[in-house]
């Protein structure tokens, strides 16, 4: 797939706090994109930078090989849903959804009708007198009925139940089917969100430690689980993202290439997928520890 957009070593600081540095990665037109990183990682600022809602320190962003910022041809292509709509507070939801009608170029009246309806939001309350959930409601209503080709979506589930979360993610997958959208979602429900991603971003301590394919990003994860005298030789290996021992049984989580596979199989070693939270959860903790180990979801 060609990148629709593409960052370039961007850069925000804000004082002496660097929220995102040198994060350089492309996203793939048409697919959706998971942007996954742990709590201050950067996404939300990474995200308002690619909206072009504020500028990077340094670094440039390209959108369909344009520039982003100071380039009015381009914004109208891009919606950004965000986790917190606090400039909406004192607005009632119809103004609301009429006001981004007139702001985004390819809104969808009929869809956003429809959809209002689906999530029985009541029009003349304001949003600041909405649930948690409604209010994360009205933005993915934003951001469906946007039909922009890049929509950006920073968090939108909080607050919704389990049936509310499926239907999005139905909704989400299915516009993206028909329209040929590119949509980058950033959440911490991962396990439920994984098979809607074709891409992972990994964003560690402000910097873009990965982006692949999420087949590809999985399968290079393993656990190998066995006797503690077989496994102990491997332990020190820097591709062991996580180790567990009790009673004799080991358990470790292995990222990267494993070239002996059928030999630690003979030898009586379980070896399991790794779920993508779990995984997550490694490579952050691994990152965090040593962030020189790797670059790019790979190990030198």
């Amino acid at each position: 797939m060609n990148p629709i957009m593409e960052c370039r070593q961007i850069a925000k600081n804000y004082g002496k706090s660097q929220a995102v540095r040198n994060a350089t990665t492309v996203f793939e037109e048409g697919a959706v994109h998971g942007l996954l990183g742990a709590n201050g990682a950067g996404k939300t600022t990474l995200l308002h930078i690619i909206s072009g809602l504020i500028y990077p320190s340094q670094g440039q962003v390209l959108y369909d090989g344009q520039p982003l910022h100071d380039n009015p041809s381009v914004a109208p292509n891009i919606c950004l849903v965000k986790s917190d709509e606090r400039s909406w507070a004192d607005y009632k939801v119809k103004d609301l959804i009429n006001y981004c009608s007139l702001l985004l170029p390819a809104w969808d009246e009929k869809l956003a009708a429809e959809l209002l309806q689906k999530f029985r939001l009541p029009g003349n309350k304001k949003y600041k007198q909405l649930s948690r959930g409604m209010q994360s409601m009205v933005g993915i209503v934003k951001g469906l009925a946007s039909r922009a080709p890049l929509t950006l979506f920073d968090e939108p589930t909080l607050g919704l139940d389990a049936d509310m979360r499926e239907t999005f993610y139905e909704l989400m997958i299915a516009d993206c089917g028909e329209r040929q959208r590119t949509m980058i979602l950033s959440t911490h429900l991962i396990d439920e969100s994984a098979n809607l991603f074709q891409y992972i971003t990994l964003l560690e301590q402000g910097v873009v430690t990965s982006h692949m394919d999420k087949d590809e990003f999985v399968e290079q994860a393993h656990y190998l689980q066995g006797d503690t005298s077989l496994l102990q030789g491997l332990a020190s290996d820097p591709r062991v993202l996580h180790e567990e021992s009790l009673v004799g049984t080991t358990v470790l989580v292995w990222y990267g290439e494993l070239e002996n596979r059928d030999d630690l199989e003979r030898q009586g070693i379980k070896i399991g997928p790794v779920p993508l939270q779990k995984l997550f959860v490694y490579l952050t903790r691994k990152g965090n520890s040593n962030s020189e180990e790797y670059n790019n979801g790979n190990f030198s």
